[in-house]
């Protein structure tokens, strides 16, 4: 039913002008809800029930697995991770074939340059004058003689990676004047050459020359070429002046060969020690295996052990025996010293004095 404002609408249309459309207001019914807005009604209350009624998410750790980072501290609420949206392409996949068929030709490509670029540095390394030794430094020693031997033994020019370092040490090493050896390389083309010299102990008098020797009986080089040789006493081996005229009884020594190690120290005591204990210092020590060579069928051997005598310059001599003896050196020369004590208080004047058999000195006069 239209009210109070509705028929005053119709009452101003009635009063409308002659020849003029009258205008007509009217007021609508109340518009009923549609299906529309009753089914945006029900979803929006079933939202709400289902909202109220929806438990509460339970707290689990957080898992390196699940999240894929570490949890610094506290807990997490687990959610699930979701894949992301994969746009297809219209555009159809290649099969996988071609793609592994191409990396493996890359494969080959990549050993095949890497294998030439290998060959090509071998080459330039071993053939290049870059790397031929060009200088061979020796240190150790003030020797120059031997520093010009180990120079002078092919080192320089050859390649410095196929030098065989083991080899030349060996050479090195069988030098008589050197006792130990290392080689070291410097790159690109300089060698190092380290020796420890033989030290020369005394002098070895032959008929066939004058050689020095080291502590353990290896004959260095002959007196002209050692260094300080006048500073060394010198032991004068009487085989080989025996056999002049006929055939030698001692062999012919040259530096390499070995002589008694055990002689060598006992002549090097006789030389120490007799000085202090009998005040002789100008004195000759010599060397005598010419029994020891006949026990060889006359053929001298170099490491048979002799029998030492000193010779004064008064003219005695005394016979002080060999290395073996069982009677130590210092005896020997303390009784040699008694004789001599008896001798210049009594006036004697003695040819030879023998302390060979211990306790029974023997000496006779000129």
């Amino acid at each position: 039913m239209p009210g109070e404002e509705g028929y005053q609408a119709l009452r101003h249309a009635e009063k409308a002008p002659s020849g003029k459309s009258a205008r007509v207001v009217s007021m609508p019914e109340a518009v009923q809800p549609s299906a529309w807005d009753n089914y945006v009604q029900r979803r929006d209350h079933l939202y709400e029930s289902r909202a109220r009624a929806r438990p509460q998410s339970e707290m689990a750790p957080r898992t390196l697995a699940q999240t894929g980072t570490r949890a610094s501290s506290g807990q997490v609420r687990y959610t699930r991770r979701t894949l992301p949206q994969q746009h297809h392409s219209p555009v159809p996949v290649r099969s996988g074939q071609f793609r592994r068929r191409r990396g493996f030709l890359w494969k080959i490509l990549g050993l095949f340059t890497g294998l030439t670029l290998l060959a090509l540095a071998c080459t330039y390394a071993l053939t290049s004058p870059a790397f031929r030794v060009e200088q061979v430094n020796v240190v150790g020693t003030h020797n120059d003689a031997l520093a010009q031997q180990i120079q002078k033994m092919g080192m320089q020019g050859q390649n410095i990676f196929l030098i065989d370092v083991t080899g030349l040490t060996d050479r090195i090493d069988a030098l008589p004047m050197v006792a130990s050896a290392s080689l070291q390389k410097q790159w690109p083309n300089q060698l190092v050459v380290t020796v420890q010299p033989r030290v020369p102990v005394l002098l070895w008098q032959t008929k066939y020359g004058t050689f020095s020797v080291d502590g353990q009986g290896v004959v260095i080089a002959p007196a002209s070429a050692t260094p300080g040789a006048d500073q060394l006493m010198t032991v004068k081996d009487l085989a080989t002046y025996k056999g002049a005229g006929k055939a030698p009884v001692g062999q012919r020594i040259q530096p390499g060969d070995r002589l008694n190690e055990t002689d060598i120290a006992f002549a090097a005591q006789v030389f120490r020690m007799l000085p202090k204990l009998t005040g002789i210092s100008a004195f000759t020590l010599l060397y005598d295996d010419t029994a020891s060579a006949a026990l060889n069928g006359g053929q001298g051997n170099l490491a048979s052990a002799g029998a030492f005598i000193v010779e004064s310059q008064a003219g005695w001599v005394a016979y002080l025996g060999g290395s073996n003896d069982s009677n130590p050196l210092y005896n020997r020369l303390v009784e040699l010293r008694q004789i001599l004590a008896l001798a210049q208080q009594q006036q004697l004047n003695l040819a030879t004095v023998d302390v060979r058999y211990g306790l029974r000195p023997v000496y006779t006069l000129k």
